[in-house]
């Protein structure tokens, strides 16, 4: 038996860019960014829908690993045909692009599939999680920037042309700033991770996206959610402690109790 606890809160609540969905044995959390852009699509912008796309095609592909990343990015170019932007996605900046965690699964094996800045822990203890390192040298430019200052609001527009900048380095592999996403082109094998674990060990997985800057020890939603006002009680605009390229984010977690 399987049950499924998840919380969801968007920094802006009608424009959470945070999707979580199941089915059967099959469990996806994906992290959706905005397109620079500013176009809407049909009321949504292009980190909403990569996220709803993302999680219908994981429920349904049966793929795991890097041959589950090929499948995404199929379908997310066939979505840029079908919204007549396919010409505009040479340009980095005007991609679709999210990070997912997806757990599956497959017979008395349980395969978890991650890209992107998104975080899993297994039995409250194995924790995973990939940050990018062209985002920790804009979070420090930010929070310089602010120590000097105290002005947060324009040293947070101040690093845009870094934030613009690290484009340069999505799906780009073997560089140092270089990191994986689902966008609709090529994610480099070495973005990919996947993990395996016998059925019998799990007890739980607890997925979350990079909203989230505290793992609490606890395994339960209180928990993550008196993480999360810990850290906007002790640094509010992320600077200090808990560094970030912004003051606020989407959150989501999921936990996946196997009972």
């Amino acid at each position: 038996m399987i049950r499924v606890e998840t919380y969801t809160e968007g920094k802006v609540r009608e424009r959470n860019e945070d999707r979580f969905a199941y089915a059967g044995d099959a469990f996806v959390i994906v992290d959706g960014a905005t397109d620079t852009s500013g176009r809407i699509y049909d009321g949504k912008t292009g980190g909403e829908i990569v996220a709803e796309l993302v999680c219908k095609e994981c429920l349904v592909a049966g793929l795991d690993g890097a041959e589950l990343a090929r499948y995404l990015n199929g379908k997310v170019r066939e979505k840029y045909v079908e919204c007549g932007i396919l010409g505009d996605i040479g340009d980095a900046r005007y991609r679709f692009t999210c990070g997912f965690v997806q757990v599956r699964v497959v017979g008395d094996r349980v395969i978890v599939t991650s890209v992107g800045d998104l975080g899993f822990r297994v039995n409250g203890r194995e924790l995973h999680m990939d940050v990018k390192q062209v985002d920790i040298e804009n979070a420090d430019r930010r929070a310089e920037c602010i120590a000097r200052s105290g002005d947060v609001a324009t040293c947070t527009e101040s690093i845009r042309p870094y934030i613009l900048g690290r484009f340069a380095y999505q799906n780009i592999s073997r560089v140092s700033l270089g990191y994986g996403v689902v966008d609709g082109t090529e994610t480099p094998d070495e973005y990919v991770k996947t993990f395996g674990y016998p059925l019998s060990d799990i007890r739980t997985i607890e997925l979350f996206t990079d909203g989230y800057l505290l793992v609490p020890e606890a395994v339960s939603i209180d928990a993550w959610e008196r993480a999360h006002g810990r850290v906007e009680a002790e640094d509010p605009d992320k600077w200090k402690v808990y560094r970030s390229t912004k003051s606020k984010d989407d959150r989501t977690v999921s936990i996946i109790r196997f009972v």
